[in-house]
């Protein structure tokens, strides 16, 4: 640990404060790092274990997340991360790891109240996201043997998305943009099949996701590539899909300067497909 001299701004609990290093605003973890300390204080670098730099705004909302998930949660949660992150060499911005931690959170309250929710983009998230997928079970199975649940592996699929933001933060420069072609791409759909998508339809939301995924897979140069024969008489068995996603696929890859593979394509048609029956049969 580079020994830079950092000051005491807020004690967030015993293990994480809020410090300055120059004009640098961080969050520091480290066991027993905000105990028995004041604001203004030298931090001690020998309890460091991580720094996160932060952007003014994210350090506000970074420091108010830490102060409202138990203290034993959060350095407990946090090490695992740090465990399974590590077996699979990558890195996580500092915000990701918050966001994780106040999701486990928030999944152990709701798993402990008997509430269960059903990720239905499991099989989907499983395929597209491979790693980031393998990187969550991983931890969803840290987290259930740590505090001796049995958390589904549904709650996979809902850590994927973090950990791919995680990985990638440019997804999140660019969220405005992803919004907006999310949106062109539900017009494009509405316009083809002269439909109502309603926002609050499970699923209308099922095609936002998936598009959504679409679009961060481009943004950070990683199409689906199946490995095996993929399954092209899809085209051929749902045309008026398949003439669908053609249509979206102009917009996008006109939108984002860049090219979509026949993989991507095939598994946007089935999407369509899923979606025209679910209207078209009401």
């Amino acid at each position: 640990m580079e020994n830079k001299t950092y000051r005491i701004k807020k004690i967030l609990n015993n293990n994480v404060v809020g410090a300055v290093y120059g004009f640098q605003e961080v969050i520091i973890v480290g066991m027993g790092i905000g105990f028995n300390v004041r604001v203004n204080d030298k931090v001690d670098n020998r309890k460091i274990e991580k720094v996160f730099e932060l952007k003014r705004e994210d350090f506000y909302k970074t420091s108010q997340l830490v102060q409202e998930i138990p203290e034993h949660m959060f350095f407990e949660v946090y090490r695992m991360i740090e465990k399974v992150t590590q077996l699979y060499n990558v890195n996580l911005d500092a915000h990701s790891y918050v966001t994780i931690i106040d999701h486990v959170h928030f999944a152990i309250e709701r798993y402990l109240s008997g509430q269960d929710i059903n990720n239905f983009m499991v099989f989907d998230l499983r395929i597209m996201y491979d790693q980031e997928f393998r990187i969550s079970e991983s931890l969803l199975n840290e987290v259930n043997e740590f505090y001796n649940l049995k958390m589904p592996i549904d709650e996979a699929g809902f850590l994927t998305m973090h950990i791919v933001n995680g990985m990638n933060s440019d997804i999140n420069n660019q969220s405005s943009v992803l919004t907006d072609i999310v949106l062109s791409c539900l017009n494009i759909i509405r316009d083809n099949y002269l439909i109502s998508l309603k926002l609050d339809d499970p699923a209308t939301q099922r095609i936002m996701v998936h598009i959504k995924m679409l679009v961060q897979r481009i943004m950070i140069d990683k199409q689906i590539d199946f490995k095996e024969k993929v399954l092209y008489n899809v085209i051929e068995e749902f045309e008026s899909a398949y003439n669908c996603a053609l249509k979206i696929r102009e917009y996008i890859e006109y939108r984002m300067n860049t090219n979509i593979n026949p993989q991507e394509l095939v598994y946007l048609t089935i999407h369509l497909n899923r979606l025209e029956m679910l209207y078209l049969d009401k």
